[in-house]
């Protein structure tokens, strides 16, 4: 379905806009259609995408652009056609292909430029230079990208229509080049646009099921559920980034890829590639609770609104899971920056959590603005607790432009400190969370849905807890024997049941036997192995697979910061055609125009993007060319704690819930009507997660919390629940637990209570409180020895009152 973009004014800001040749006045160009195809093959995307525009002008305009763009995206191809004529681009050396442009424009040609941003590989910008007048131009550009399976084992995809502001900081090498001029003045879209994407899912993996947490979807699945299309369901509002999750029934099985190359072409692009796919296991002893974890949380001010309350949400869950002996800090950033414990991370105790705690209640999106690279800094400076593994966890909507400077700094810092990522919202800058991920040797999520923001930040601290993997190796037995080179050169990092990707050459006529993966972990080995028959061999015109090594491959050096690899890259991305900082994609049509005056305002290399980045706009088809890039828990307290993603992928128990004897005495005391209507069946939905805090100002108090982080709060310190609370949480009268209960610790049967509430009635959150729970067990190894002649006094009627925790009764016995 083909719907039509009504832009709210607040919105319709910084479009495509035009410059008069002899005249230093802005003028719209307008959009008139946006249209996207996507096919996703297994855990790759491609994507085409066009965009209508037309010059109303009477003049020809030199038109610029910048477009978002996930991080990973190969941009391989740009193209505009115009009367007829189509301008196709080559990817050359950035400084030659910005002279081509520039002479072109010059004589009067009609050009298009396009190039990575020099300070964020998520920002793509966009010439048209002398865009006809009283024309149409019909802008393609085509991409690939890689899908990682998600906490919950969907393959999600985005399609950016949003570009937040970019914090600029004082001390940016480039911030006097930014053209103030766009501050002061705002430019409408004079009418609205179509819009339709097209998605089709296919492959080898069968289908579960395609949803949208952003926009309704109309989805027809083949009879063989190995192919799906989907199509847009109503209208779509240009406030958000498109997406759409694909659920396959076998997304956690091991998967070999061999596409093959172009036999006429040298390099990477002759040479077959191999994709690897795997999901390791690791040994249940790899998780330590000597960690130094700090807290990083941006404040600043355009973390208003659900953001701030996400976090602040999340927080609470994060410091309720810490396990008893870590070490933990809790920095808050926004123009300045401040630690809850200023001379460094402090021991994990009841006096420390309660400090924590109130920080916590208080804290707001009242700092200014996203001055990140301070705080890192002056978290860097102070040295390791020597035993420790120090972690960093940060959360930001990543609306900053120094990202390059934050990658460097990470990355210098990496062998010493792990860093982790969570962006949340529309917009979020994926180079700044995805790269210093990458450059920390960490992991990334981005939430765009505020419900999954608890789910994935438990799903990361889960990571951050294991114990890391050294000595990584890849081998491949490949007849005949020859050499196998993996790209990157470097392995990446290996967190347990987590999706890992690896690229590598192999020559063509070869057969490949047997790829194997080994690395160390303490004094334990890690080894996974894929034979031949996984193996799956195919012919794709557009070499995804080739593109999206040599996209991973430049992420990689620009990294390493390493001398001499500045004419690999550029050698690397001419011969992929991947663009990168160091190249850009040009075409000129050389039948069109004449001969152009120099114009001051016909610009090439950095100061060309500034404007649209200082100013700061909402909405991509309003302010851009196009919309298009793509995009467990355990603690070794608790060994036996698996990841959320193991746990979907073997079918087992996520979560020791107290002893068997004792949980079972519990969930008993459950079937009985202990808890009136405070625990309805498990099948039902939880509480949606707005209901964990309610939406208030900025100014305003923090409301009580509720559902699941109502349970949350109430716990204590050492893991347990007092049986008050239990009453509470419950509506359980306290007498009739008191008497039922069948231990010697009044704790260690709360507890219990409490953990049964939450499989029962959070079930569906596990992988925000398998820590939580896992903590609770831990702390109370002696619970397992209970009576059970107990149990006929909870068969008492009361009338419950209404369960904080949502699911409260009018009275009367109640069972679930």
């Amino acid at each position: 379905m083909t719907s039509v973009c009504e832009l709210p004014p607040h919105l319709a800001r910084f479009g495509l806009l035009g410059i008069l040749k002899d005249h230093n006045d802005w003028r719209v160009v307008s959009l008139e259609s946006v249209s996207a195809e996507v096919t996703i093959r297994g855990f790759v995307a491609q994507v085409t995408a066009n965009m209508v525009y037309h010059n109303h002008a009477g003049h020809a305009l030199q038109v610029r652009a910048v477009l978002p763009m996930e991080e990973g995206a190969a941009v391989y191809h740009c193209e505009a056609r115009l009367d007829g004529r189509t301008i196709v681009t080559h990817c050359m050396e950035k400084k030659k292909a910005e002279k081509v442009y520039k002479e072109a424009v010059k004589k009067g040609n009609t050009a298009i430029l396009a190039r990575e941003d020099p300070d964020s590989s998520d920002i793509l910008s966009l010439n048209l230079g002398n865009f006809p007048a009283g024309t149409r131009a019909e802008v393609t550009l085509r991409l690939v990208m890689e899908l990682k399976v998600e906490t919950d084992g969907a393959i999600g995809f985005v399609l950016p229509a949003v570009l937040n502001p970019r914090y600029i900081p004082a001390d940016h090498p480039r911030r006097n080049n930014w053209n103030l001029v766009w501050e002061e003045r705002e430019v409408f879209m004079p009418q609205p646009y179509s819009m339709e994407v097209k998605a089709q899912v296919c492959g080898s993996h069968q289908i579960a099921r395609v949803v949208s947490h952003t926009d309704p979807l109309n989805v027809s699945l083949a009879d063989d559920a190995l192919s799906a299309q989907v199509s847009q369901d109503g209208g779509f509002t240009c406030d958000h980034d498109w997406s759409l999750l694909v659920y396959y029934k076998n997304a956690y099985q091991p998967h070999l890829l061999r596409e093959t190359g172009e036999r006429s072409a040298t390099g990477i692009m002759r040479d077959d590639l191999l994709m690897l796919n795997l999901f390791p296991e690791m040994p249940a002893q790899s998780y330590s609770n000597r960690n130094e974890i700090v807290f990083v949380v941006d404040r600043s001010g355009s973390m208003n609104g659900e953001n701030i309350q996400s976090a602040r949400a999340t927080l609470l869950l994060f410091l309720k899971s810490l396990p008893a002996g870590c070490l933990f800090n809790i920095v808050s950033f926004g123009s300045s920056f401040s630690s809850l414990f200023p001379k460094g991370s402090r021991v994990y105790s009841e006096k420390t959590l309660r400090e924590a705690c109130q920080l916590q209640a208080t804290m707001d999106a009242d700092m200014g603005g996203t001055e990140i690279l301070a705080p890192l800094k002056d978290i860097y400076n102070k040295p390791p607790t020597p035993g420790y593994s120090r972690q960093i966890l940060l959360i930001t909507d990543g609306m900053v432009a120094n990202v390059e400077q934050v990658l460097q700094l990470v990355g210098r810092h990496a062998h010493e400190t792990r860093l982790f990522a969570v962006g949340i919202g529309h917009g979020a800058s994926s180079a700044l969370v995805c790269g210093a991920a990458r450059a920390g040797r960490g992991r990334s999520e981005m939430v765009i849905k505020q419900g999954l923001l608890q789910q994935k930040v438990m799903g990361l601290v889960g990571s951050m807890v294991q114990e890391s993997v050294q000595g990584v190796t890849v081998s491949c037995e490949v007849e005949p024997a020859c050499r196998v080179t993996l790209v990157p050169k470097v392995p990446p990092v290996i967190f347990g049941g987590q999706h890992l990707i690896l690229y590598a050459r192999v020559p063509p006529a070869t057969q490949v036997k047997k790829i194997t993966v080994r690395g160390q972990l303490g004094a334990s080995a890690v080894l996974n192995t894929m034979e031949g028959e996984h193996f799956t061999v195919v012919h794709d015109e557009a070499k995804a697979l080739h593109r999206l090594a040599a996209r991973s491959q430049i992420l990689q050096w620009q990294l390493d910061e390493e001398e001499g690899v500045a004419k690999d890259m550029v050698a690397l991305s001419v011969a992929s055609g991947v663009v990168c900082r160091r190249t850009a994609l040009v075409g000129v049509d050389q039948e069109s125009g004449k001969p152009m005056p120099e114009s001051p305002l016909i610009k090439t290399g950095e100061e060309l993007n500034a404007p649209f980045l200082r100013s700061g706009v909402r909405n991509l088809f309003s302010k851009s060319l196009m919309p298009v890039t793509l995009s467990s828990c355990a603690v070794a307290s608790a060994p036996q704690l698996l990841s959320a993603a193991r746990v979907q992928r073997f079918g087992r128990s996520s979560c020791a819930v107290a002893s068997p004897q004792l949980r079972l005495e519990a969930l008993s005391a459950a079937r009985v009507q202990t808890f009136g209507g405070s625990l309805p069946n498990s099948s039902a939905p939880p509480p949606p997660f707005e209901e964990s805090f309610v939406h208030s100002e900025a100014t305003a108090d923090p409301q009580p919390p509720s559902g699941l982080m109502a349970v949350v709060s109430l716990q204590q310190f050492d893991g347990s629940w007092g049986l008050k609370d239990a009453a509470h949480l419950t509506t359980v009268p306290l007498d009739i637990l008191s008497a039922a209960n069948p231990t010697k610790s009044e704790a260690a049967w709360a507890t219990a209570l409490v953990l049964v509430l939450l499989e029962r009635k959070f079930g569906e959150q596990k992988e925000e409180w398998e820590l939580l729970a896992t903590k609770a067990v831990s702390s109370w190894p002696g619970v397992g020895s209970s009576p059970t002649n107990c149990w006929p006094r909870l068969n008492s009627r009361w009338t419950p009152s209404d369960s904080p925790c949502g699911g409260g009764s009018s009275g009367g016995e109640q069972s679930y």
